[in-house]
């Protein structure tokens, strides 16, 4: 069984889409009582991220969870910043801790964390996500070395400017250059499915045209 968090949003959707043609059983969890892809059945409600309680059978997890604010750093507001602080790191940790201890340790566990290429280029007007977003790809890489006995392994996701709500924070954004949608999903769910003797640590997804963002 399949978990994914962070289910009001668009790549969860879309995955969660995506695994709707499949034999897969999945849930969703979120915050918001938006479904717009995917069967009510497969949806929990929650109102903290940081207390699921994940069924003892799931196998596989997809963390989605973030915020994106384009701004210059010292414009930021501390409401602004706690926000991106807990929701593209705190609680994807936490989530992570809770799904480790309610999953069956013996058996094989795969993690996978939607990260950000913003981890590796660290640009201007998004240093707090960047520097947030390249926090938990560490962290992944030390749990990978701390789960290297057993068959529990984490995978970072990252991916350039998708054409969806978030990418479109960014201003004046060359659309066709942007990463579209339901490929950067169909890429996902393709891992999420695929069950073989090796994993992918980091997984890039960089657009063929990248534009450089306005300071």
């Amino acid at each position: 069984m399949i978990a994914i968090t962070g289910g009001s949003g668009e790549i969860a959707q879309q995955v969660a889409l995506d695994l709707s043609k499949t034999q897969e059983q999945f849930r969703i969890y979120s915050r918001s009582k938006n479904a717009q892809f995917f069967a009510a059945e497969n949806t929990i409600t929650v109102s903290n991220y940081d207390e699921i309680a994940f069924d003892d059978r799931m196998d596989t997890l997809l963390v989605t969870n973030g915020s994106f604010i384009f701004k210059k750093f010292e414009e930021l507001s501390e409401d602004e910043i706690n926000i991106q602080l807990v929701s593209n790191l705190e609680s994807v940790v936490k989530i992570i801790w809770n799904f480790l201890r309610a999953t069956n340790q013996s058996q094989s566990r795969n993690i996978f964390v939607v990260g950000s290429t913003a981890a590796y280029d660290l640009g201007a007007k998004a240093a707090l996500y960047g520097a947030c977003k390249l926090a938990l790809k560490g962290f992944l890489q030390a749990l990978n070395r701390e789960y290297a006995h057993t068959d529990t392994r984490f995978t970072y996701i990252s991916f350039s400017t998708v054409d969806n709500s978030m990418g479109k924070l960014v201003p004046d954004q060359i659309s066709s250059t942007l990463l579209n949608i339901e490929e950067v999903s169909e890429e996902i769910t393709l891992r999420i499915l695929r069950r073989r003797n090796y994993y992918e640590p980091e997984v890039i997804l960089r657009r063929r045209f990248i534009q450089e963002h306005k300071n």
